[in-house]
């Protein structure tokens, strides 16, 4: 800026330039600030409401719990670990587990060996 180079001082223009560029500067993130966390009080009572929803609808049923669950009790005993209700299987693991980031493709290369394996083997 041109106020720091005179010689003689600042002029009252080039006061007045510099004290609304500060004032500015220091006005608009109070602003948004401000309006920010008005968002993040909405969306803080958005979820909290959200939240006791789900729980009061979980109350109400009759199946609360996976592991007493009927159907996925057959299931285990039909498909995932035949004959027994073993929750650990192998197969169980790797149909149910869920991967995230960087382990899907290392787990999509472990799938694709396994099914040459299966295939060579097959043949």
């Amino acid at each position: 800026m041109a106020i720091f180079y005179e010689k003689d001082g600042i002029n009252r223009r080039q006061f007045l330039k510099g004290a609304g560029a500060v004032i500015i500067a220091a006005a608009f993130p109070g602003i948004f600030t401000k309006i920010g966390l008005g968002r993040t009080h909405k969306s803080t009572e958005y979820i909290a409401q959200r939240a006791a929803g789900l729980y009061s609808l979980d109350e109400k049923m009759t199946i609360r719990k996976s592991h007493e669950n009927s159907e996925v009790l057959q299931l285990y005993k039909d498909f995932l670990s035949p004959g027994e209700v073993k929750p650990l299987s192998s197969t169980s693991h790797h149909l149910l587990h869920t991967k995230y980031g960087k382990e899907v493709t290392a787990y999509i290369e472990e799938l694709k060996d396994e099914s040459a394996g299966k295939e060579k083997v097959a043949s």
